[in-house]
């Protein structure tokens, strides 16, 4: 795992942010925080290991998109009391029927990650022409690295499969979710069976990557 700090001067608040598959850094520039807040950005998921130390912080505000959720759940869970807890456009069951993205889906997308492939990816990810484009205004990372890092995501999230069933707990107190109506990633209907029954539940308009409107329901 790869970590940015964009915002870094030892404050009493962190914004820690555990970002999606195939994701960097620079996607997120809109993350802005309270006066007084660092700001983290996790990403690459092809080595599930945190090397910092978030002792310092009084308070920390975790918030995790799509495949970011289930990896900050295998990172981080029974570490850190987190002050909230915020699950964007993604479950802990990310591969899954009924609660993720099935998983014939899902093993399609690894079996024909190709640039094409990707490119698809992006362009049901973004759902418009302008958010595209504002997306892929960033280099992506290279093709080998990404299909790593999701053929490591799927080893992790078979290997740890607890989570499959409504009743089971996550293994963080989520304290809110955050579901898009237009994500064609994940299906809306699957993160609603997952989210209703543990946690209130936010529902905007926008397609599975939300950050162009970060300001607008983050302070919801």
């Amino acid at each position: 795992m790869k970590i940015q700090k964009q915002t870094d001067i030892r404050n009493r608040r962190l914004l820690l942010f555990f970002a999606g598959w195939s994701a960097t850094p620079e996607l997120f520039v809109r993350l802005k925080a309270e006066e007084g807040t660092d700001i983290m950005i996790c990403y690459d998921y092809r080595v599930l290991t945190f090397e910092e130390d978030l002792t310092r912080y009084e308070e920390i505000d975790l918030i995790a998109w799509s495949m970011g959720i289930r990896m900050a759940e295998l990172t981080l869970a029974g570490k850190y009391t987190f002050t909230s807890a915020t699950a964007v456009n993604g479950t802990s069951c990310p591969i899954h029927d009924t609660y993720g993205i099935p998983e014939k889906i899902f093993q399609g997308t690894l079996d024909n990650l190709t640039t094409e492939g990707l490119k698809r990816f992006n362009r049901r990810m973004c759902g418009t022409r302008d958010i595209l484009a504002q997306y892929e205004a960033f280099p992506p990372r290279p093709l080998e690295e990404i299909k790593e890092e999701l053929q490591f995501i799927y080893n992790s999230c078979k290997e740890h499969s607890e989570i499959n069933s409504q009743s089971t707990p996550s293994s963080i107190p989520w304290t809110r979710a955050v579901i898009s109506s237009d994500d064609h990633i994940f299906p809306v209907a699957n993160q609603h069976n997952y989210w209703d029954e543990r946690c209130p539940v936010i529902e905007i308009t926008a397609p599975h990557y939300p950050f162009y409107l970060w300001k607008q329901w983050n302070e919801l």
